[in-house]
């Protein structure tokens, strides 16, 4: 299991807790990554470990979750990396019934499952419900991310065929992944819900504008990818990558950044034909 920690010291025990309650036939290891933590994260850590041998928690300078991850999976041993955030929670069962998914679908590059999503503060309600998703579909994650991934179990071997997390584009590195994996490889979905995950303020990923450009970058550098491997679905990514700018370019614009809108566009209409008449829409209808 691999678990990246950064100031989590609030969250980090419920989370390793539902993680070190698991049943795993053939045994498992929990692999915590601190990554430079500034509070008592190291302390709440180290108490564990001391707790808990099956516990192994490395110490990172401060780089981010996509690092993190990579360290640990690099350290850990086991055929299956089931990815956890410190602030989320597995509910029972979760890792054996995803050893039997892969079991029973030895193609499969990696299971993922349903989830819950609970505020912290008990405030408001979660009603959008993820896809969830099995065989091969790269389409369907060329048009968005629907892959939680504190509900993902890999194979250790398809992580080292593609490589690890990319940290070029936080907070989106996880969909990077899947796109890299998903071209070449079949997934299977899981429609339980398996984790508890917890919403609250703050973070890189709450700000839409920055996901927005993220989110569109890594789009073009799947498109530029798939058409370099000459694969059937360039064309479908470069039409997805285009959407992207487009939608990007509009955010941009309602924010009064109307040179970056402009780049945006431009990009759209040089990906894709399509993307040439939603930029021209976007322009003469900013406010749609």
């Amino acid at each position: 299991m691999i678990v990246p920690v950064y100031n989590r010291a609030a969250f980090v025990t419920e989370a390793l807790a539902s993680a070190l309650e698991q049943e795993c036939p053939g045994g498992m290891e929990v692999v915590v990554v601190d990554d430079g933590s500034t509070d008592e994260t190291p302390t709440v850590l180290a108490k564990l470990a001391a707790r808990h041998p099956e516990l192994r928690v490395l110490h990172q300078e401060n780089s981010g979750p996509a690092h993190a991850r990579n360290l640990a999976m690099r350290a850990a041993r086991g055929e299956f990396l089931a990815l956890l955030d410190s602030d989320d929670i597995w509910l029972p069962g979760k890792l054996a019934s995803q050893v039997a998914l892969l079991d029973a679908q030895p193609d499969a590059a990696f299971a993922h499952s349903d989830v819950d999503e609970f505020w912290e503060t008990g405030d408001g309600e979660w009603t959008r419900r993820p896809e969830i998703v099995s065989g091969h579909v790269l389409r369907t994650l060329l048009r968005r991310n629907v892959i939680h991934t504190m509900t993902v179990m890999l194979r250790r071997s398809v992580i080292e065929e593609v490589g690890g997390f990319d940290a070029e584009f936080p907070p989106c590195e996880d969909w990077d992944l899947w796109l890299r994996i998903v071209a070449t490889h079949p997934i299977v979905g899981d429609p339980e819900r398996r984790v508890r995950v917890r919403l609250h303020e703050g973070g890189i990923s709450s700000n839409p504008l920055v996901v927005a450009r993220q989110a569109t970058q890594l789009l073009d550098t799947a498109a530029t990818r798939l058409a370099g491997a000459r694969h059937a679905d360039a064309g479908f990514a470069r039409r997805q990558a285009a959407r992207w700018y487009v939608k990007y370019g509009r955010r941009l614009a309602r924010d009064g950044d109307v040179k970056a809108a402009s780049t945006a566009f431009d990009r759209a209409a040089a990906l894709h034909p399509l993307g040439r008449l939603d930029a021209l829409r976007a322009r003469l209808f900013p406010k749609r």
